[in-house]
């Protein structure tokens, strides 16, 4: 069984690709501007040892990803689902450190912070796959 740190420190990691991903997107004027500070809150919360902080940085980069995909790709329809999976999760957050304290709230929130670092992977997923070009030719053997 995965320990809790283990978990903590992966979904740092996913947070920090999150926030490299949004960067590449930034090449849209629109969303360059809202951006800028929406990445370097991400980046802090990551950084953060407060258990609320960080799930509170992984569902922001979780709506900002949400907002940056909806609006380079308004034909796609995860954003939507995306927003419903932050907010779901945003409330049991809120449920959960302020309906507990010491090591339930911690464990609570340990619980959280996996399953919102779960989702955030697959938007992580999701926004590599948007961001990969695909008007390239694919080189299968370049010794050849």
């Amino acid at each position: 069984m995965v320990n809790a740190g283990t978990i903590i420190k992966a979904a740092g990691g996913v947070v920090a690709a999150t926030a490299t991903l949004i960067t590449l997107m930034k090449d849209n004027p629109q969303l360059s501007n809202g951006l800028n500070s929406t990445i370097e809150k991400i980046k802090s919360a990551t950084n953060s040892e407060n258990p609320k902080l960080r799930f509170d940085g992984r569902i922001k980069a979780i709506e900002t990803c949400a907002d940056a995909v909806e609006e380079s790709f308004p034909e796609l329809t995860e954003p939507a689902d995306w927003r419903r999976k932050a907010a779901t999760l945003r409330m049991r957050g809120e449920l959960a450190w302020n309906a507990n304290e010491g090591k339930h709230r911690k464990k609570a929130m340990s619980a959280l912070n996996a399953e919102t670092a779960t989702v955030l992977e697959g938007v992580n997923a999701r926004l590599v796959e948007l961001t990969t070009p695909t008007d390239q030719p694919k080189v299968i053997n370049p010794s050849a």
